[in-house]
């Protein structure tokens, strides 16, 4: 999508999540929309993660964020490869639910 948005971001949905898994994370500087389709979306929240790295906040289907979090969490973290670390997890309403992971474990998701 490549919108950006600025300004005091703990509104946005995605910052909000992060804060509830994360409470002593900083307020991200800006917010990269990357994805946003039928009720889906990633985001990179940039320096809301551990010493300033970006975190990625992917809003799926239930089911599917499931999988993703196993993905990162027990198979990915423990190949040795340069992939996102696996940090938080959240139901997010009906149907939904928020994967976390710090950018700063190397490279994009």
């Amino acid at each position: 999508m490549g919108m950006v948005l600025w300004g005091n971001l703990s509104w946005h949905p995605a910052a909000a999540a992060w804060r509830e898994v994360a409470p002593t994370a900083p307020t991200p500087e800006c917010i990269e929309v990357l994805h946003r389709e039928n009720g889906t979306a990633t985001y990179r929240l940039v320096g809301a993660g551990p010493g300033g790295t970006p975190i990625i906040a992917r809003r799926s289907g239930r089911a599917k964020a499931l999988v993703l979090r196993t993905l990162y969490e027990k198979m990915l973290s423990r190949l040795p490869i340069a992939a996102p670390r696996y940090c938080a997890f959240r139901a997010d309403g009906p149907g939904f639910a928020w994967v976390f992971l710090d950018e700063g474990g190397g490279g994009r998701p």
